[in-house]
C-alpha cells in the first residue's frame, strides 16, 4: 500500500520540483519504491532525473488527447519512476484545471491502481492551479500533504494570512551563517518555532550543489551526495519514513 505525499510552494519559486526530485531520489535510496507525478505545468521535473528537455509526453497531455495516462510514465532507475506533466500551452493548462474542476477525483480514482506497485508516491504541486491541487490533497486524500517555503518576510507574510492552513512547513534554502545580511532568517526560523507553523524538523540549507545537480540533469544526492543539501534531504527521508509509521500506527495499520 502506498503512501502519497504533496509538496506545494507557500509562493512561486521555493524549489518545489527540485526537492520533490532530490526526496524521490533520497527515499529510493532507502529501498523505497518510489513513484514521482508532476502536477506542476512547468513540465521540469524530468530534468532532474535524466528526461530530455524535449520531451513532451506527460499525463496531462495525454489526457488532453484522448490517449492512456499510463502510457506517459518513465521508469529512470529500478523503482524509481516518473509521470511528468507533459508540455502544454497556457490555453491546454486552463483546460486540464477545468476538467480537474469538474473532475475532481481523477487521481482518487487512479491512485489504487498504482498502490501495490510503489511504496511512495511523491506530487509536485504547482502555485496557482487550485483543481491541480485539490485533485490530489483533498479529493485525492494525499496523506502527507507539506508546504515548501523559503525563510524570508514574504512567506512569512504569506504564511500569516493563511494561518487556517494546517498543512505542515518545510523550510528550503535556510543559512543560519552568522551573516549580518542573514540575521532576518534567523529571527524568522526563531519566531516560527516558537509560535508558528508547524515545521517539518528537518530545515534545507543553502547549497550551490543544488543547481549544479540540475545542470548535470541528476537529483540532488546523486550528482553530490556529500553536499550539506543532500544530507538535509537524507535526513527528511527518514523523518517521512518515521512519519508513514505514525500514520500508519494511528490508522491501526502495521508501519
Amino acid at each position: 500500500m502506498s503512501t502519497s505525499l504533496s509538496l506545494h510552494g507557500v509562493r512561486g519559486g521555493v524549489g518545489v520540483t527540485t526537492m520533490v526530485a532530490a526526496l524521490g531520489r533520497a527515499l529510493h535510496a532507502q529501498g523505497e519504491r518510489m513513484l514521482l507525478v508532476e502536477c506542476n505545468p512547468d513540465h521540469l521535473l524530468g530534468l532532474h532525473l535524466g528526461l530530455p528537455a524535449d520531451e513532451s509526453r506527460g499525463w496531462a497531455r495525454a489526457w488532453l488527447d484522448g490517449q492512456d495516462w499510463r502510457d506517459a510514465a518513465f521508469g529512470t532507475l529500478p523503482g524509481l519512476a516518473l509521470l511528468p506533466y507533459g508540455l502544454a500551452s497556457e490555453a491546454d493548462v486552463a483546460a486540464v484545471e477545468d476538467r480537474l474542476r469538474r473532475s475532481p477525483r481523477f487521481w482518487a480514482e487512479r491512485l489504487p491502481l498504482l498502490a501495490a506497485q510503489f511504496d511512495w508516491i511523491l506530487f509536485d504541486l504547482p502555485q496557482r492551479l487550485d483543481a491541480h491541487v485539490a485533485a490530489v490533497n483533498q479529493h485525492g486524500g494525499c496523506a502527507l500533504p507539506l508546504r515548501l517555503t523559503t525563510v524570508d518576510p514574504g512567506c512569512h507574510v504569506l504564511l500569516q494570512r493563511r494561518a487556517d492552513d494546517t498543512r505542515r512547513v518545510l523550510c528550503n534554502r535556510y543559512d543560519p551563517a552568522m551573516d549580518p545580511a542573514r540575521a532576518v532568517q534567523r529571527d524568522l526560523m526563531q519566531l516560527w518555532i516558537d509560535g508558528g507553523p508547524r515545521l517539518v524538523p528537518q530545515p534545507l540549507h543553502e547549497d550551490a550543489s543544488v543547481s549544479a545537480a540540475l545542470a548535470r540533469k541528476l537529483p540532488l544526492g546523486t550528482d553530490a551526495d556529500g553536499s550539506q543539501a543532500a544530507a538535509d534531504v537524507a535526513s527528511l527521508a527518514v523523518w517521512c519514513l518515521a512519519e508513514r509509521g505514525r500514520l500508519r500506527a494511528r490508522e491501526g495499520r502495521s508501519p
